[in-house]
């Protein structure tokens, strides 16, 4: 796991930072299906997993990784 967190290049962390945000983007929508009836119970726990893991991964990326965002 160290070496895994040692590791993080700029072009992984901008890659793990575009997968946590689409994974959050699919739990915003989730979220959204939630409106309607059928979906409320399984829309609200599966968007909240997608969100808080998403979220959490933008959070490892960035603070362990090299910032994607800054180019040399």
């Amino acid at each position: 796991m160290l070496t895994t967190l040692a590791t993080l290049t700029a072009h992984t962390s901008r890659q793990i930072t575009e997968l946590a945000a689409l994974v959050g983007l699919i739990g915003g929508l989730a979220l959204a299906a939630a409106v309607f009836p059928a979906f409320r119970k399984a829309g609200l726990l599966i968007g909240g997993l997608l969100l808080a893991v998403g979220f959490a991964a933008i959070i490892y990326a960035i603070h362990f990784g090299v910032s994607p965002y800054v180019v040399k």
